[in-house]
């Protein structure tokens, strides 16, 4: 099902831009973003963050939005974040047409309870967006893939997706979505000739997990 989203969004003032303004604007509960696109002037624009916040959650792509007065429909283009990845810093919105056909990624929601997680299995999922075609008046806010029939061994391809109207995938058919993989426990001893263990050959092993690279945060002027 596609979106229907409209927000409004307020022009920024020649004293609301820069890096120290933006800084002010996020203090006051203000989201700095810029419009830009399809011949038009690039227009430095701001939203309060509780409206857009929302939207980037719920995977929003596309949408209508209102400033002065007039409707346009825009995609979201680039959205920046704090080094944390706790809050939105900046957003660029593009202008699109309405019937123009475009590329975006949709997410993928995983529905129901695979029986073959009862049986021993292990749920996967490889991808978690899936990019699509579709005309802009019919992007789906996202994919729900049903997986009550997941036994050990089964999958979900990007060719078992049920899209609507004209909307195409964009990724080779037999790509993994979603699949029940059996749980093996592999040990292995380092022995000798003999049979037997040999002193020095058998070394503590180091089980860790690596530290998260930290994405790094942008600011638009």
């Amino acid at each position: 099902m596609s979106s229907n989203v409209q927000i409004e969004l307020i022009g920024r003032t020649d004293e609301e831009t820069g890096s120290v303004a933006c800084e002010r604007l996020r203090a006051a509960g203000q989201t700095p973003g810029v419009l830009y696109g399809n011949q038009n002037d690039t227009v430095s624009v701001k939203i309060e963050t509780g409206s857009l916040r929302p939207l980037i959650d719920r995977g929003i792509r596309v949408l209508d939005v209102a400033i002065d007065g007039e409707t346009q429909k825009v995609m979201f283009r680039e959205v920046q974040w704090n080094t944390f990845g706790t809050h939105v810093h900046h957003f660029d919105l593009l202008r699109i047409d309405a019937d123009q056909r475009i590329e975006v990624e949709v997410p993928v929601e995983l529905r129901g309870t695979a029986p073959g997680t009862n049986s021993g299995g292990q749920l996967e999922q490889p991808l978690h967006t899936v990019r699509v075609n579709c005309s802009a008046n019919e992007v789906p806010e996202r994919l729900m893939i049903r997986i009550n029939h997941l036994e050990i061994g089964d999958s979900i391809t990007v060719a078992d997706l049920d899209l609507e109207g004209d909307t195409e995938a964009t990724l080779d058919p037999t790509t993994v979505i979603a699949r029940v993989v059996e749980i093996r426990e592999d040990l292995e001893e380092e022995i000798g000739e003999e049979g037997e263990l040999e002193p020095g050959l058998i070394e503590p092993e180091v089980i860790g997990r690596a530290a998260d690279d930290d994405d790094g945060d942008g600011d638009d002027e």
